[in-house]
Order: structure tokens, then sequence, then C-alpha cells
């Protein structure tokens, strides 16, 4: 059944959909493990170097000034 005008966009022609979808797949939880150990170690890492540029922040700027490098970034 064919519908025209502001009612074709309540009613979808179910013809145009897929009929067969895929299927999940299950995750072993040994990958989940890993994944999770790898974005806590990812995030420790940043938060580490996060913490260390904010205490000696100002110092690498000072070397790189005094250096000559400051330019360079």
């Amino acid at each position: 059944m064919l519908v025209r005008g502001i009612m074709a966009l309540f009613c979808p022609d179910r013809s145009r959909y897929i009929t067969v979808m895929k299927h999940s797949v299950l995750m072993p939880n040994a990958a989940i493990a890993k994944i999770v150990f790898g974005v806590a170690l990812f995030a420790a890492a940043t938060g580490l170097a996060f913490a260390l540029w904010i205490d000696k922040g100002a110092s690498i700027l000072m070397a790189t000034v005094e250096a000559g490098l400051a330019w360079c970034f």
C-alpha cells in the first residue's frame, strides 16, 4: 500500500526494511578485561602526566626559554 503526502512519514513502507538482522557476537571476558585494563592504564598515565605538568610546567617553560627552544612550540 503506497501512502502519499504527510502520512507517508508515519506509515513507513515495510518492504524496504532489511528482514535479516545480524546476530550480536559475544566478547570473551578476557578481551573485556584487557580493554578495561588498557583504558585504566591510559587514564592513569594521562593523569600522572597532567599532574606533573601542573607541578613543573613553569620550570619546563623557563628552561626552554633559556635554551632558546621556546619558539619551537
